[in-house]
């Protein structure tokens, strides 16, 4: 059980941290990625991100696969993929726990979208499965599309370089 002293320590730590970003400006920087500078691994490793991001959202939005969209876990290592006329199963090996938590709430927020429209009266369809060149949410705050630009969103407003 957490003492009254830890209690109170956490509660001014939170406060602190909500004063400190009401000060923050967030700040969207655009780069582009210069494939040419890049190896061969790095390159392969960027295309498959993209591939897995795919698979892993059209794997949560796929009812045929998943029954609940709001009781996938993020910890998923492996997807079931649809090839041709079957389904395969996909090991996730490049995305990290939060690039598929990310992606998930990415599905998960859409759902809630479309709902609250149809509730609102307007005429919406279903989420479309997406094609590998689509751009893929992976990091929170981190947009990378496969195609040369990416973004990242600092919460400071200083510029912070890509690694």
């Amino acid at each position: 059980m957490i003492s009254e002293e830890k209690k109170n320590k956490i509660k001014s730590s939170l406060k602190n941290t909500k004063e400190r970003r009401k000060n923050q400006i967030i700040t969207i920087i655009k780069t582009k990625i210069d494939m040419d500078k890049l190896s061969n691994k790095t390159v392969n490793t960027l295309k498959m991100l993209f591939l897995e991001s795919k698979w892993l959202y059209n794997y949560v939005i796929n009812r045929e696969l998943n029954d609940d969209l709001f009781k996938t876990d993020y910890k998923i290592n492996c997807v079931g993929v649809y090839v041709i006329d079957h389904y395969e199963k996909r090991k996730l090996k490049n995305l990290s726990s939060q690039m598929k938590q990310g992606i998930i709430e990415r599905a998960r927020d859409n759902i809630k979208s479309l709902h609250e429209l149809k509730n609102n009266g307007f005429k919406v369809g279903s989420l479309k499965f997406k094609p590998d060149r689509d751009n893929a949410s992976t990091l929170k705050g981190f947009n990378i599309s496969p195609y040369v630009s990416a973004s990242f969103v600092s919460e400071t407003g200083s510029p912070n370089a890509l690694a």
